[in-house]
């Protein structure tokens, strides 16, 4: 497989690419969940975890994000940064696969909601898809701490 549309099934997805996988996990997501965070790393830890997300307040009011999931994310010993108007989507496993989709890390995303994407090993669109993820940790700034 170089390259997949996909349109259900996206956890079984998720985990697959993990498994293939697992040196350094990127993620660019502006909604993050501690469950499905949970679910995920349950199965196979990245040995590297780079997280790009928002730090809206209203988004852990309202409960689009979770901080618990932040926190969980951060014991697992994630380098996470908040970046203002986030709205992308993507998922970096290692140098091997690559998944860019309109679902975030959510259980409403990764089970009800009709979210499309698509996974690649094509190694010209990781690079790109690594390139936009750099350019992007540059600009969020520093690392959240506890």
């Amino acid at each position: 497989m170089k390259f997949r549309m996909i349109d259900s099934s996206w956890e079984d997805i998720f985990k697959d690419a993990l498994r293939t996988d697992s040196s350094l996990l990127r993620i660019v997501c502006p909604f993050v969940k501690e469950a499905v965070v949970r679910r995920l790393l349950k199965q196979n830890k990245p040995r590297a975890l780079q997280v790009l997300t928002r730090f809206n307040l209203s988004d852990f009011y309202d409960g689009v994000s979770d901080t618990t999931a932040m926190r969980m994310l951060l014991r697992q010993g994630a380098h996470i940064r908040g970046i203002k108007g986030l709205h992308a989507k993507l998922y970096l496993f290692g140098r091997r696969r690559v998944i860019v989709t309109s679902a975030n890390l959510t259980d409403a995303a990764l089970s009800r909601n009709h979210e499309f994407g698509f996974v690649a090993e094509d190694v010209e669109i990781i690079k790109r898809c690594h390139d936009y993820f750099d350019d992007l940790w540059r600009k969020a700034g520093k690392n959240l701490s506890n």
